[in-house]
């Protein structure tokens, strides 16, 4: 493929306010900026007003562009990847109940296909509604998407250490655990380059907050047989991975590059030596 331009993509609202099959309800689209309430003068629902139409399709064209332009970005990565049809699920009413901003759905994506599924949460349609009018070269670059087709790269060592992920044994959620401070670090690399990562200014504390993280998720599931849903949402849950990460990454620059993927086990096997005394 030639360029990012040439990418095919279907962004789309999720449930499609049109969609006779969405059992739609108007207070969960209807805290979009500009959104025209009450019926038309048809007596059809608000959800159908033209300029309500016109509002669905300019958020979607401004997620399809905001993605594009992202992709353009890091294109030198992504141009000899085989791309057949991106498909972007903005999720306005929450119904995820997700507290990110977008993800890379891996379990509905086919590489070998060409086929790739993300998602746009309500988080981030909040900040898209404050720029719908704007012009893409006046918005800065937030990351989200680069972030997001970093894991795209990295799909099938993600979809390695899921199954450590949802195991209920408390060892292999620890392996998951230190794993996915390679799967942040990777994506958001790019954050820590383009100087938006504030909380960890070194490599050295970034070992320093690691090996004390790891400690301690260590010993915590010491104290269990096994893991249930709650356990394991707190343990992956909070912004370390997104902070420490990408230095750790930097750290190992210098062996990665002599590698042809930064695969799971290497990344565990040179973990290691953070924890040690």
């Amino acid at each position: 493929m030639s360029s990012a331009q040439a990418l095919q993509i279907n962004a789309y609202m999720s449930p499609h306010p049109l969609d006779e099959d969405s059992f739609l309800e108007e207070e969960w689209i209807s805290w979009l900026p500009g959104y025209v309430k009450e019926e038309t003068e048809d007596g059809l629902p608000s959800y159908y007003h033209d300029s309500n139409v016109a509002l669905y399709e300019k958020i979607e064209t401004f997620t399809n562009d905001l993605f594009k332009k992202a992709a353009e970005r890091i294109w030198p990565l992504l141009k000899d990847h085989h791309f057949k049809k991106v498909f972007i699920s903005i999720d306005y009413s929450n119904y995820r109940g997700d507290t990110s901003l977008a993800g890379y759905e891996y379990r509905y994506s086919n590489p070998g296909k060409g086929t790739y599924q993300f998602s746009v949460d309500r988080n981030l349609l909040h900040r898209y509604s404050a720029f719908l009018d704007e012009k893409l070269d006046k918005l800065p670059n937030m990351n989200i998407w680069e972030h997001e087709l970093m894991h795209l790269l990295d799909h099938w060592e993600i979809l390695k250490a899921s199954s450590f992920a949802h195991s209920d044994l408390p060892l292999n959620n620890l392996r998951y655990y230190a794993l996915k401070y390679r799967e942040e670090g990777i994506a958001n690399l790019l954050d820590l380059l383009d100087g938006k990562i504030k909380g960890i200014s070194s490599i050295a504390k970034a070992k320093e907050v690691f090996a004390a993280n790891y400690t301690k998720v260590k010993s915590d599931l010491s104290n269990h047989k096994k893991t249930d849903d709650k356990i394991r949402s707190e343990m992956y849950s909070g912004y370390d991975f997104y902070e420490v990460g990408p230095w750790i990454i930097l750290d190992m620059l210098d062996e990665i590059f002599s590698l042809t993927e930064i695969d799971t086990d290497w990344f565990m096997s040179r973990l290691g030596n953070y924890c040690q005394p």
